[in-house]
């Protein structure tokens, strides 16, 4: 597994639940023998609550929702809160350090790039929230933070504890790091086997395992891949297919030209020469229009790529996808060249 998604998905396993009524945490309603594994090295529940009153959504705030979030209708989602022990808690899981935070500050966590933009805005306007009637100051630039592993573009507030006790349950989450890679995949399985068994009582709604991501990770990749290199095949082949026939169609046109030139005592490798400048030229200028094109788009399509699946490291595909077609494109034309010469020659 890549030392990037490693940073990008820092737990091996995030355990979900969401609030239907249910006021206990995920560990008081997991049995002793998922909670209390040796196959755990270490793990943090934490809770996540909306305000039950006052400016509780973003568009009732002085921000401006980025038009990716707004056909989302992201402003009319409920801020989410998170009190500083739970986020020192999952500081700590992560191998950080922990932090301070006065009752009169709050900090700002987004975890995609995607809602990057958003969280920026409440620093760059220096937003204050308002807390039971108290007023909170912003204490830090918006900063990537994970709280699980499914996370798809998320803000987070980070306020004091005294707050959260009005807030409303959200959501519960329990990360899970595991003494092993081979621990992981019994610990998955122990999962699911607690899950099939106990079907409407289970303690979770679902649960985001690092190996999930990185497979479904691993997906998307290919596929985008594979429908990227299959239309740029097609096309590089119709277009070396039609040069091709140009070029010997033009050939044979010119048989008579090429004779007069050896009658005026123009050297077979002289001909031979300009015939390959000439085929060299025709091939090698949609080439680099090609090019050029491919470099434009692709530093413009990884922004959206990125945004929507995260960083992806394509160099590999992308130098593999170039040799096969330098090699492909260019037998089309030492083909042509080779056919051109021979009906030249025979003239």
């Amino acid at each position: 597994m890549s030392t990037q998604l490693r940073t990008e998905i820092p737990y091996e396993y995030s355990v979900i639940d969401y609030n239907n009524g249910e006021t206990d945490t995920i560990l008081s309603r997991l049995p002793s023998e998922i909670k209390d594994s040796s196959l755990i090295a270490d793990s943090y529940e934490c809770v996540e609550g909306i305000m039950a009153e006052g400016k509780v959504y973003y568009k009732e705030y002085d921000v401006q929702i980025p038009e990716t979030l707004a056909a989302y209708r992201f402003g009319d989602l409920p801020m989410m809160f998170v009190s500083l022990s739970d986020y020192n808690g999952l500081r700590k899981l992560q191998g950080m350090e922990a932090v301070d935070l006065s009752e009169n500050n709050y900090r700002i966590l987004y975890d995609k790039d995607t809602v990057r933009e958003l969280a920026k805005q409440f620093h760059d306007k220096n937003i204050n929230l308002t807390l039971d009637g108290n007023v909170l100051s912003l204490v830090n630039e918006a900063e990537e933070f994970i709280m699980s592993n499914s996370g798809m573009g998320q803000i987070i507030f980070v306020v004091a504890d005294a707050w959260m006790k009005n807030m409303n349950v959200d959501t519960m989450i329990w990360n899970v790091q595991c003494v092993s890679e081979d621990a992981a995949k019994e610990f998955g399985a122990l999962l699911d086997n607690y899950q099939e068994k106990s079907e409407r009582e289970c303690a979770f709604v679902h649960y985001v395992s690092k190996q999930q991501v990185y497979e479904s990770s691993v997906t998307t990749k290919a596929i985008i891949a594979f429908l990227a290199i299959y239309l740029g095949i097609v096309f590089m082949i119709a277009c070396a297919a039609i040069l091709a026939i140009q070029q010997l169609s033009e050939a044979t046109d010119n048989v008579e030209r090429y004779n007069l030139l050896k009658k005026l005592g123009v050297e077979r490798r002289e001909l031979n020469r300009a015939l390959f400048i000439q085929i060299l030229s025709y091939f090698l200028f949609p080439l680099l229009l090609a090019v050029i094109h491919s470099v434009v788009g692709l530093t413009v399509a990884s922004r959206e790529v990125i945004e929507v699946f995260g960083d992806m490291n394509v160099a590999s595909t992308i130098f593999a996808t170039s040799v096969f077609i330098v090699l492909v494109y260019g037998s089309y034309f030492l083909l042509t060249y080779v056919g051109s010469k021979s009906v030249i020659n025979k003239g």
